[in-house]
């Protein structure tokens, strides 16, 4: 009777292992998957009396806005900042929200360019 216990036991013990290193390939497959987004750059200026370091650079796609993050290339989300206001193209991989520590979507860049004003269409 105890052996069956201790081998039920350590194939139980299997399984959930298995499982959980299941449900870790697919979050990793998920933040792996590169996105590209076109949207309007904004950029939130680093509060002081917050003591925040960095500024919040957005990208605002229609309703939709997601956050973006420095990738490898952290000199290069630099010139991202600069451009705000303006339409961008944005590559890179997708983080999905989690709040309420990450109310917003983000995406880890990796390469940008600008994009083309798009003007209204007159009727």
């Amino acid at each position: 009777m105890k052996g069956k216990l201790l081998a039920g036991a350590i194939a139980f013990s299997f399984l959930l292992g298995a499982g959980a290193a299941m449900a870790g390939e697919t979050i990793e497959k998920a933040r792996k998957k590169s996105e590209e987004k076109t949207g309007t750059i904004e950029v939130i200026k680093a509060d002081e009396a917050k003591k925040e370091k960095y500024n919040t650079v957005l990208l605002k796609v229609g309703e939709e806005t997601i956050k973006l993050l420095p990738g490898a290339d952290k000199k290069n989300f630099k010139k991202l900042e600069t451009l705000g206001g303006k339409t961008v193209t944005v590559k890179g991989a997708l983080l999905p929200a989690h709040p309420p520590k990450y109310p917003l979507a983000a995406i880890k860049v990796d390469s940008f360019k600008e994009s083309a004003a798009k003007a209204p269409a007159k009727k």
